[in-house]
């Protein structure tokens, strides 16, 4: 049997309020004239739900001077962080209807409804996606030791020990702690999660031995797996890691649910004209696709996207069911 070895936290009252607050009264925002995204011009917010120096921060960075060009239009990044996402997405929810504010988020944000009830939004409903800006695969990757070149290496030398395993993650909830979870219970291993605040020190306790295991970004792993480091055994997603390319993903080696990529992506609020829609999916498609942003996405690990509405929507409806198996099946909630 599994232990699920974290504190569960609770989410702050003042973020679910502010989100059904949001929700009952942003529906009367004004709509936005024909001809623009707003009359006369004006900033456009690209509201990120997380604090700077991440990664997702990075990524809404490269693509303010494009998208600024493309648009004619000021574009300003505005980091929102706080109750796991819930204030940056009562920020948007809150605002016009216009287009120049848009949520910049990333696939916890589609996990985070499905593990706390008691969050007032869903995306589809209350969120419009409107382009995948980014894709990403996580890898399974463990301690480098004598005899375990595969996964099923692993899971011979872990039963054979008969101890639980220390699974690093990046918190109660995310979705390297429901991977996690989800690969013990698929192999018949006993798993202790361990939460960590960021991928630094989650690496530093991995290569010091204080860890035996972790799903973490491709980005993030990459360059220790090269050194020999940290040793592979599987990736996540629909296909295999473009910089580990020799890597077998999860579901080649055959285990179910690990298709969901990790992506980041644009959202707008419920109400939005659709002519909005369409045109800033359009005009984030051509950023992301440019090559100085492209490249810039690559450098750290990910793909560039640039998906339409409709290519962004039909992923998420393909990957929402798979991760309520993922949560059903690993007992994982937030309560």
């Amino acid at each position: 049997m599994m232990t699920h070895g974290t504190r569960r936290p609770t989410r702050g009252l003042l973020a679910r309020s502010l989100l059904a607050l949001a929700l009952a009264a942003g529906l009367a925002g004004p709509a936005l004239a024909q001809g623009g995204l707003q009359p006369g011009g004006g900033t456009v917010r690209l509201v990120l739900n997380s604090a700077p120096g991440s990664a997702a921060d990075a990524v809404a960075r490269v693509l303010v001077e494009p998208l600024a060009e493309i648009l004619g239009q000021p574009v300003v990044v505005e980091n929102v962080a706080g109750g796991g996402g819930a204030v940056g997405i009562a920020r948007v929810l809150q605002g016009r209807r216009d287009g120049t504010a848009i949520l910049s988020a990333v696939s916890g944000t589609l996990i985070g409804p499905m593990l706390d009830r008691s969050l007032p939004y869903e995306i589809g409903r209350d969120l419009i996606p409107v382009s995948q800006t980014t894709a990403a695969m996580a890898v399974f990757v463990v301690r480098p030791q004598p005899g375990v070149a595969t996964l099923r290496d692993f899971v011979a030398r872990a039963k054979e020990a008969g101890q639980p395993l220390p699974f690093g993650n990046y918190g109660y909830g995310s979705s390297s702690h429901l991977q996690g979870m989800l690969l013990a219970r698929e192999t018949g291993l006993e798993a202790e999660a361990v939460p960590f605040n960021g991928t630094s020190q989650l690496i530093t306790e991995m290569i010091g031995g204080r860890l035996c295991c972790a799903f973490i970004d491709v980005g993030s792993a990459r360059d220790f797996v090269r050194a020999g480091q940290l040793r592979p055994l599987g990736s996540t997603g629909p296909r295999r890691a473009p910089d580990l390319p020799e890597l077998p993903t999860l579901t080649e080696q055959g285990l179910a649910n690990f298709e969901p990529q990790i992506w980041q992506g644009m959202f707008l609020p419920a109400g939005t004209p659709p002519e909005i829609v369409a045109a800033l999916g359009r005009a984030l498609g051509e950023a992301t696709r440019r090559p100085g942003p492209a490249a810039f996405i690559r450098s750290i690990g990910y793909e560039p996207v640039g998906s339409t509405p409709a290519e962004f929507a039909a992923m998420i409806s393909h990957d929402t069911p798979i991760w309520r198996r993922i949560i059903d099946e690993t007992g994982v909630r937030i309560k």
